[in-house]
């Protein structure tokens, strides 16, 4: 078992054309392991439906809809924000330890709703294993 990360946002609900900050937790695995950067993705997913016949009908058209039982609900995702933190951290077999992280949300993100999720995404850099991967729940609130 290789290093695993925890990730837990500083803020409630942030705006956009903020700083997100977050706090990423490692929990060392069986051997030690050196973490080179840490890639943190912010994450915007806006639903969508499918009818019956595989067409697509847009949230806005579904929402005008008395009865939508005959639709399924689907998820577009894009990263909205990406940047790469050097970390050049060791990561000792058992054991844990922490680092703080900043991301700049975009002004052009879209409002946190039911129709509209956003997800903080870090995966660490570590060779020799399978890169491990924390996500967070991130509201945004409207401009």
């Amino acid at each position: 078992m290789g290093v695993r990360l925890k990730v837990e946002p500083a803020e409630d609900a942030l705006a956009p054309g903020s700083t997100l900050t977050a706090r990423v937790q490692f929990e060392g695995g069986n051997a030690p392991a050196h973490v080179e950067a840490l890639v943190l993705r912010l994450v915007e997913a806006d639903r969508h439906w499918t009818d019956n016949d595989g067409g697509r009908v847009e949230e806005i058209d579904a929402a005008s809809l008395e009865n939508r039982d005959h639709l399924t609900a689907g998820w577009d995702r894009r990263a909205v924000a990406e940047s790469r933190l050097p970390v050049n951290t060791d990561v000792e077999a058992s054991s844990s330890g922490s680092v703080d992280v900043e991301l700049s949300i975009p002004l052009d993100c879209k409002p946190s709703s039911v129709s509209c999720a956003h997800t903080l995404n870090v995966q660490a850099d570590i060779k020799g294993q399978i890169d491990p991967t924390a996500n967070a729940r991130i509201v945004l609130a409207g401009g």
